[in-house]
């Protein structure tokens, strides 16, 4: 130690001499910036010529000094992160809602109490979405990195601090990648990760962007100005979503070959995913990956998605599912044809039906031709086929629906039924033609989406359908859980931020089974205007969809009593930017719901269905600071059926939200 001291001394003495004896010595060019910026310390450098043998002697020697890598500057920097990060977000939302004539709504599904006073003051998000979330990653290396995450969450239900949770959200994933001569190695391992397949083997339905903005998402993000996001949703078509958009999630781990000679990928995966797995003690996982081919902007990818569960501790009942698919994409002549096609099936002791056809087929038509956009789509997917990972909902296969995880809630999933569904969704047991057209006209965009499918079977003896305009406000009415069975007619079941309805067709056999196959048609009018008020720029947006469903087949919506069930809805937005940190924003529903005499009438009235709802609401977006927004939310709110009697509430709710993002 004593040696290392004097050599130390004797450096800086050495230093300091040279400095004085030579003229030629300067600061270094990138000291400059230090000097600016960090302690005000100057650095000097020397010129080869200008170190005096004394100087090199010494700096020779220290390399035979053991251990010199340690200091304020050591020769050899220490093994540390490359790159490590936070980030997150803070959320804090609060309810306040006064219903009235509302008792038998909420009551039922062991909410006996809450159905008991009007008044319902509610603290945080009973979504399950924490309150506090904090993203760490960090990179090990150029080509390995690490990510993980913590959340802190107090429901607030009045339990004190044994409520309080804290913990992993997604767990804790290991990304490395590796470049040779000819692609390069992706590996992603542990945690819950999102990704996409295919859309038949691993994916979610995107959509056509054709929904109310009014509400605010949890995961939605903060932008620079408050109008940003009215603007990018008129502008753009769509919001600015997060990684999980269009993708599903997956435990396990995932290998990728990416640029492989001759365009070809490579992908492999074993896991489990959120609906085919989670804690049961029994084997279960799901498998799959995809073979791609790449050239100029075309593709052809072979798919597929498996997965096997075990339902006693013998493991001799196994259930689960197949399905393998040849998606493509591929430019012609300004013509973009796409789409997959494939095989699938679900296997279980019960059931033995085989393998199904699943077809999805598009056309996109030249630009050029419309000066606008028109995409055309054929889709026929067999009841045979199942997988609850896809872009398409499950209404053929009851127990499909079921999973490991022995939660007593209903499932947050499709429904079981014949599903009256927007634009773009699928179902099995279903085919149907579909046309979507973009257009502008001026500072007008128009986009229209027009759907006529019907069953392949006769399966389900059930319709249903969703209530779109309270459609969030109606779920906050049964906190905590997806119940299934809950309104005053037990026919209303809670899904994520949303509720949907049944309605029981009578027109059926001995046995239960439609005497009809049922036919659909929806049609869809979303538009978009941008304009000034005393120069403040106002969004103006208008959504209509107009569907039925019946026995016979038609070209248009039928908007008389043959049909089953008639659905309007018509929703209105506007948003006035009165600043450039303050948003107004204003919203009109109004749904109608009808049925006919061939679908359950009320024990009483001897009535069948027929609804009539409505919601006013406003509110303001106020940008308190660079990632951090304040939101307001006043919404009056009035529904009843005029045929079952008990089927009803009016009230009103506020909402304030803060989110901050780190």
């Amino acid at each position: 130690m004593k040696s290392i001291l004097h050599k130390t001394i004797l450096i800086f003495i050495g230093l300091q001499l040279a400095f004085h004896e030579n003229s030629n010595a300067s600061i270094a060019p990138e000291s400059v910036d230090a000097i600016s910026s960090a302690q005000n310390v100057s650095v000097i450098s020397f010129s080869t010529e200008v170190k005096p043998a004394f100087i090199r002697e010494l700096v020779r020697d220290t390399n035979k000094i053991k251990g010199f890598d340690f200091g304020v500057f050591p020769k050899k920097p220490l093994d540390n992160l490359e790159r490590f990060s936070v980030s997150g977000y803070y959320r804090f939302i609060t309810n306040y809602r006064i219903l009235q004539d509302a008792t038998a709504m909420i009551q039922r599904g062991g909410y006996v109490e809450q159905a008991q006073t009007p008044t319902h003051i509610f603290v945080g998000d009973d979504s399950q979405i924490p309150q506090l979330s904090m993203n760490l990653s960090g990179s090990l290396a150029s080509n390995t990195r690490f990510s993980t995450d913590l959340y802190i969450w107090s429901p607030m239900t009045g339990a004190g601090q044994a409520e309080n949770v804290k913990g992993l959200n997604l767990g804790v994933s290991l990304t490395g990648t590796h470049d040779f001569k000819n692609g390069s190695l992706n590996i992603i391992a542990g945690g819950i990760n999102w990704y996409a397949l295919s859309p038949f083997t691993f994916h979610t339905n995107p959509g056509f962007h054709r929904y109310s903005v009014f509400e605010r998402n949890p995961w939605d993000p903060q932008t620079k100005h408050a109008l940003d996001r009215y603007n990018t949703f008129y502008s753009q078509g769509a919001l600015n979503q997060d990684t999980r958009w269009g993708r599903q999630a997956f435990q396990g781990f995932i290998v990728e070959a990416n640029d492989l000679p001759h365009g070809f990928q490579v992908v492999g995966m074993f896991g489990k995913t959120q609906l085919n797995g989670g804690m049961a003690p029994l084997p279960n996982q799901s498998y799959g990956g995809k073979i791609k081919k790449s050239w100029n902007k075309n593709f052809i990818s072979l798919n597929s998605f498996n997965n096997q569960t075990y339902t006693d501790s013998l493991l001799s009942r196994g259930m689960g599912y197949n399905i393998h698919t040849a998606e493509y994409n591929l430019n012609w002549k300004g013509f973009l044809f796409s789409g997959e096609v494939g095989a699938g099936r679900y296997f279980s002791p019960s059931y033995t039906r085989g393998w199904g056809e699943a077809l999805d087929l598009k056309m996109n038509l030249p630009k050029k031709w419309l000066k606008s956009d028109l995409m055309v789509r054929y889709y026929r997917i067999s009841p045979k086929v199942f997988n609850n990972s896809s872009v398409f909902w499950n209404s053929s296969i009851r127990e499909g629906n079921n999973t490991s995880v022995g939660s007593s809630d209903q499932l947050v999933l499709a429904p079981f039924a014949s599903a009256m569904v927007p634009v773009g969704q699928t179902t099995n047991n279903r085919t149907g033609l579909e046309f979507n057209w973009e257009f502008t006209l001026g500072k007008l965009k128009t986009s229209i989406g027009y759907t006529r499918s019907q069953e392949l079977e006769r399966i389900s003896s059930q319709i249903t359908y969703s209530h779109p305009v309270n459609n969030l406000a109606l779920s906050r009415f049964w906190r905590w859980g997806f119940p299934a069975g809950v309104g005053p007619y037990a026919n209303l079941t809670k899904v994520y931020r949303g509720v949907f309805e049944t309605v029981n067709q009578v027109d059926v056999d001995s046995k239960g089974i439609p005497q009809y196959i049922k036919h659909f048609n929806t049609l869809e009018l979303h538009s978009k205007y941008k304009t000034a008020v005393l120069g403040h720029t106002l969004y103006l947006y208008y959504l209509g969809t107009y569907a039925s469903v019946q026995s016979r087949p038609s070209w248009v919506t039928v908007f008389t009593e043959d049909a089953y069930l008639r659905t309007y809805y018509h929703q209105l937005e506007g948003y006035l930017s009165l600043t450039k940190s303050v948003v107004w924003a204003n919203y009109i529903g109004w749904e109608r719901i009808i049925a006919n005499y061939e679908t359950q009438v009320d024990a009483l009235s001897r009535r069948p269905k027929n609804q009539e709802g409505w919601g006013i609401a406003t509110g303001l977006d106020i940008e308190m600071s660079k990632n951090a927004g304040l939101y307001l939310r006043q919404r009056w709110m009035n529904y009843r059926d005029r045929s079952f009697v008990k089927d009803q509430y009016r009230g009103w709710e506020s909402t304030l939200e803060i989110k901050i993002f780190f």
